[in-house]
């Protein structure tokens, strides 16, 4: 198994989506095996079932990776070798590379204003005081709190 290999399934049986909050890989299969090596290979992503919708289907399975982390790495790995999907392949990076720094940035907000919290509760300040001080509700000040503990 390897990313050319990968890629060339996913150019002819795959596909990538956006759900308008980010990208979905899907690629649906008859050979459940195939995609567990897919899975095993690239080390994320999940397989489910799929119902057969008429009698004389064959059962299915899609392996699917909706991670934005995970789906960046896929496209950036993919990328070099797709040639069918390539346009949507670049514009995908694009975005995805836009998405994920977004969320490394929430990531470091967010631990930033947990440890804030802490710090400032330590200091007897309440929770309606904290949110004025950092500019944030101070129900979420109350809930980063609680994720504290």
């Amino acid at each position: 198994m390897n990313w050319t290999y990968i890629a060339g399934f996913f150019d002819g049986e795959g596909s990538i989506t956006y759900n308008g909050k980010g990208f979905r890989i899907t690629i649906p299969q008859t050979n459940e095996e195939v995609l567990l090596s897919i899975k095993k290979f690239t080390g994320y992503g999940n397989i489910i079932y799929i119902a057969k919708r008429k009698s004389h289907w064959s059962d299915s399975w899609s392996y699917y990776v909706a991670k934005q982390t995970e789906v960046y790495d896929f496209v950036k790995k993919v990328k070099p070798f797709v040639i069918v999907k390539k346009s949507l392949i670049i514009k995908a990076n694009l975005e995805l590379k836009n998405i994920v720094n977004n969320q490394k940035l929430k990531k470091k907000l967010y631990f930033y204003r947990k440890k804030e919290i802490k710090n400032l509760r330590s200091k007897g300040l309440t929770y309606r005081e904290i949110g004025r001080k950092l500019k944030i509700d101070w129900g979420y000040v109350r809930r980063l709190n609680l994720d504290l503990n």
